[in-house]
């Protein structure tokens, strides 16, 4: 055989074991690359199974809040079976469900504070705060309302809302403020929303929707509430929570 067959074959072969080195590289680039991520909001969608006590204790702990320390400590001193009770109670779909209200007053100076039982470990707390001051463009009046859920008399949510306006004639006539805040420590679920003020025939009105994500799958499904506040009308408030 030439030398000159020998050399085509041998520059065939080398061509050939390229074009298959060729064809493998990507496959095996692949396979050395880490997984694509997840899509966004995925790790969201992850629920725990159930909250345990000591989950609870980690998320205070993790919480560098007032409210958050406040509940730790008090969450401490419980006794362990009451600590149990608790937790249990926090991802009670049923509980956070029956926290709603319907009140009605006037906006002289002061208020209510009402402790409603759910049974003998949990209670709802609704209160409305009036404030008012004469001046020279009106009376210059603001008024609030809370809604909060306790066990064991620890709060664990408390949603409020308020707004502050100026009145003549039992009337509101301006606004000047208003806003919607929730404290939330309750683990199980994330609590979020808001609403803005506005003047409506003669009242200062606010409403807010909370929308109550749980992140645990013991609390089941999620759940939304409509919490409402108008005064100035004939010198009165009426103030509302509800599940939409």
């Amino acid at each position: 055989m030439s030398n000159g067959s020998t050399m085509r074959r041998i520059g065939s072969a080398a061509v050939a074991g390229a074009a298959a080195l060729a064809v493998l590289a990507p496959a095996a680039s692949a396979a050395g690359r880490p997984s694509a991520p997840a899509p966004v909001g995925a790790a969201e969608q992850s629920l725990g199974s159930k909250l345990t006590v000591a989950d609870y204790r980690q998320y205070l702990a993790s919480r560098n809040t007032p409210e958050a320390k406040r509940t730790l400590k008090a969450f401490r001193a419980l006794p362990k079976a009451k600590q149990q009770k608790f937790v249990g109670y926090l991802q009670n779909r049923k509980v956070y469900e029956a926290l709603t209200a319907s009140l009605k007053g006037t906006t002289r100076p002061g208020g209510l504070r009402r402790a409603v039982p759910y049974n003998a470990d949990v209670s709802f707390v609704k209160e409305v705060r009036v404030k008012a001051k004469g001046t020279i463009a009106g009376l210059d009046t603001r008024v609030s309302f809370a809604m909060s859920e306790e066990i064991f008399g620890i709060p664990v949510t408390a949603e409020k809302v308020w707004v502050q306006y100026l009145a003549r004639g039992g009337r509101a006539t301006h606004l000047k403020g208003g806003g919607a805040t929730v404290s939330n420590v309750n683990a199980a679920v994330d609590i979020k929303g808001g609403g803005k003020p506005h003047l409506d025939r003669g009242a200062a009105a606010i409403s807010a929707t909370w929308k109550a994500t749980p992140r645990y799958a013991s609390f089941g499904k999620a759940l939304n509430k409509v919490q409402a506040l108008d005064a100035g009308v004939l010198g009165y408030w009426r103030a509302n929570l509800h599940n939409a």
